[in-house]
C-alpha cells in the first residue's frame, strides 16, 4: 500500500511539474530594433508619403492583403493604400508602434499599432482611427498582411470620390 501512495504521489508531483514547464516555455522573443521591424517602417513612411510602391520589393508575388474582410493582391493592396493619398491630406500614424514576433515554431511576424487621422481633401472631414497590422513573414519577404480599422470614413470619401468624378 504504500509503494501505491508513493507512485501515486509521485504521479501527481510529476503531472503538476510538466504543467510548469509547459506555463513557463516562451512562445518566442520580441523585438522592435531589428530589420523586419525597420523594413516596416520604412513601408509605413512610404504608405504616409503617398507611394506605397516600394512594398514590390518585400513582398512576396502571391502574398495576400486582407484590409478587415477584403482580400487583395499585391498590385491591389498597393493600388488601394496609394489611393489613399488621392481622398486625405496630412496622414499620419500616431503613437506608432513597430515590433517583430520571432516564434519558437519558426513563424515570424511583425505588429504595426497606431492611430490613423487624415483630413478629407473633399469633404473637410477629419478622422482618426485605432489601427492594426500584422505582417507575416517568410524568410526575408512578406507573405501575407492584416491590417484591421474602422474603414467607414475611407469608403465615405471614396463614395464622395465616385460621386464628384462620375
Amino acid at each position: 500500500m504504500k509503494k501505491a501512495i508513493y507512485l501515486f504521489t509521485t504521479f501527481i508531483l510529476l503531472s503538476c511539474a510538466e504543467n510548469t514547464v509547459q506555463k513557463d516555455t516562451p512562445y518566442g522573443i520580441i523585438k522592435n530594433e531589428d530589420e523586419k521591424s525597420k523594413i516596416i517602417e520604412k513601408l509605413a513612411d512610404s504608405y504616409l508619403a503617398g507611394n506605397f510602391d516600394i512594398a514590390r520589393d518585400y513582398f512576396t508575388p502571391e502574398s495576400q492583403h486582407f484590409f478587415n474582410d477584403l482580400v487583395y493582391d499585391v498590385d491591389g493592396i498597393i493600388e488601394g493604400y496609394n489611393f489613399h493619398s488621392v481622398l486625405f491630406d496630412d496622414i499620419k500614424h500616431n503613437d506608432r508602434k513597430i515590433y517583430t514576433g520571432y516564434m519558437t515554431d519558426g513563424k515570424t511576424q511583425t505588429f504595426h499599432d497606431f492611430i490613423w487621422s487624415a483630413k478629407s481633401k473633399i469633404s473637410g472631414k477629419e478622422y482618426f482611427y485605432p489601427c492594426h497590422c500584422r505582417w507575416e513573414w517568410e524568410g526575408d519577404k512578406i507573405s501575407k498582411t492584416s491590417c484591421y480599422v474602422d474603414p467607414a470614413a475611407i469608403f465615405a470619401e471614396v463614395a464622395l470620390y465616385q460621386e464628384k468624378n462620375q
